[in-house]
């Protein structure tokens, strides 16, 4: 079913610096998502969830990455930025096309290649090709806008035309990576470009998190496995260790130290669960692709 045709809907909003707000707002919302079905805290994951929090950091990275390219005037490296967060879109959105969505995600998580999964009930690649016509399926605009942001990806004849300069009536070759002179609205399209791709991710990403399991499950889930932890002092001691999740808040409120230095350098850390059982923890980190530290 058709979502987005090539005509787009978007509120008006003032220069780049409206645009840099709105983009930076829907990247927000992306990195707390997780958190209203991934819960309680500490619950368990599967593979295909951690895959997804991947894309949720993929995004907020890529989100992060425009804004500070826009605002140095690399349109290079911004542009090609469009192309990363449309893939990240198609490689979660792929997740619906096959037979086994879990197995999928944990040959993933194995460290097998995306094209190795196959289409529902055949034995084609999900390459980026059928990525993109399936979603475009849905977004109608995908198409075009993917095919004009891998023109910067790779080195095409855009990469020529764009640092083409005329002055005093000859033409020189801007060597550098930035162009300085650049007004802002030159960006408009960019921008409103970008933040479209991010607008389907978090669409995507809604649709995702809408087929796992709800946080009462988990709970259960949670209980039964914390209350074998702690009726066996063997499997305390012995057995392999568990990822879990923890939100944003509870990370802030609960790590301390040496421990919530840790994270905020993306170094795994350890916190302590049950009677002896230290568990590595994945921490999303708020708002922390937009602090200056």
């Amino acid at each position: 079913m058709q979502r987005e045709s090539n005509e787009i809907y978007l509120e008006e909003t003032s220069g780049l610096e409206g645009r840099m707000v709105r983009i930076r707002s829907m990247a927000d919302e992306i990195c707390h998502m997780p958190d209203g079905t991934y819960a309680p805290q500490g619950c368990i994951l599967a593979d295909v969830e951690w895959f997804s929090l991947a894309f949720v950091s993929k995004s907020t990275s890529n989100a992060h990455a425009f804004e500070t390219l826009v605002r140095e005037r690399n349109t290079i490296a911004a542009a090609a930025l469009i192309r990363m967060q449309i893939e990240a879109a198609m490689r979660l959105f792929g997740l619906t096309l096959v037979d086994d969505v879990e197995e999928s995600g944990a040959r993933l998580m194995n460290g097998e290649k995306y094209s190795t999964l196959k289409l529902k009930g055949t034995k084609q690649p999900l390459r980026d090709k059928i990525l993109r016509e399936k979603l475009a399926e849905m977004y109608l605009w995908v198409t075009a806008a993917d095919e004009d942001s891998s023109a910067y990806v790779h080195l095409d004849s855009v990469n020529i035309r764009l640092k083409l300069n005329p002055l005093g009536g000859r033409v020189f070759f801007n060597l550098f990576g930035v162009e300085k002179a650049r007004p802002d609205e030159d960006y408009f399209d960019l921008a409103d470009t970008f933040f479209i791709a991010l607008r389907m991710t978090r669409d995507l990403l809604k649709d995702f998190l809408a087929t796992r399991p709800n946080p009462d499950y988990r709970l259960k889930q949670k209980l039964k496995l914390d209350a074998e932890r702690i009726g066996s002092r063997e499997t305390a001691e012995n057995d392999e260790l568990q990822w879990s999740y923890f939100s944003i808040a509870a990370c802030k409120k609960g790590l301390t130290g040496s421990r919530r230095h840790a994270h905020r350098k993306g170094i795994m850390a350890h916190h302590k669960i049950g009677r002896s059982r230290n568990v590595p923890v994945l921490c999303v980190w708020d708002r922390i692709i937009y602090q200056r530290e």
